[in-house]
């Protein structure tokens, strides 16, 4: 599994030792928290996550999707999430969420993660570069800080990276010109430096049905948009 393939990181067993039922509690007890109505219709509550509206399970038992874009959610993500290793699908976009993204991440078949528009703080974590399944991060529109760690390399299946509009700084990393199939690259309104690269141009440079945006003190000769806007939450503050 993708897992396997980074030997210094600990095993699922050891980052999330406990059986899933735990971790599905926690979830249970944020959509409770957040007043996410039960599908059905004649319960009024309910002990079991799969019965929340926007919660796809399968056997009716293990969480698989969770798409709460835009249901005025609060507070922090819980932890626990990142130990649902079954987890294909996870959209908390356009809500009010706020604190870090959970540092433990263990979720090998996760293809689409999309928390855009909260205000999500903290760095990114190292560990959703784990998640080598992933097409799709977006994480824009957000308070996230510190750099854009160079494991972001391992994402080789990756068609859309989207960050712009938060707080990142540090040099562009040249590890994303290793992500061949990257459709649409969004970097702008942040405090990045330095440039493209030659390997990222190669990938945006032969296509028109690619995108890439970055701000404009940064050196990229096939970017398809520079953007004179810093981070706009960096001006807020």
């Amino acid at each position: 599994s993708a897992l396997t393939n980074v030997p210094t990181s600990p095993s699922v067993n050891e980052i999330c030792p406990a059986s899933q039922m735990k971790y599905q509690n926690a979830v249970l007890n944020f959509l409770q928290d957040n007043s996410i109505s039960v599908e059905l219709g004649t319960l009024q509550s309910s002990t079991n996550p799969c019965q929340y509206s926007g919660i796809e399970c399968v056997n009716d038992q293990t969480i698989i999707q969770i798409l709460l874009a835009d249901k005025t959610l609060k507070g922090e993500i819980p932890e626990e999430i990142g130990c649902l290793t079954e987890l294909t699908h996870l959209d908390l976009s356009s809500n009010q969420l706020d604190g870090t993204i959970p540092s433990r991440l263990k979720w090998p078949a996760l293809r689409k993660l999309n928390l855009a528009h909260n205000s999500l703080t903290g760095p990114i974590p190292e560990s959703i570069f784990s998640s080598t399944s992933l097409v799709w991060l977006t994480l824009d529109r957000n308070k996230l800080s510190g750099p854009l760690k160079s494991a972001v390399g391992k994402l080789g299946s990756l068609w859309v990276l989207s960050l712009f509009s938060n707080n990142l700084s540090g040099y562009v990393p040249k590890q994303l010109g290793s992500l061949i199939l990257l459709k649409e690259l969004h970097l702008d309104q942040n405090n990045f430096k330095g440039k493209c690269g030659a390997d990222l141009c190669n990938i945006f440079g032969f296509s028109n049905h690619r995108h890439l945006i970055v701000d404009c003190n940064i050196s990229c000769p096939c970017a398809t948009h520079c953007s004179k806007e810093e981070s706009i939450q960096l001006d807020n503050n």
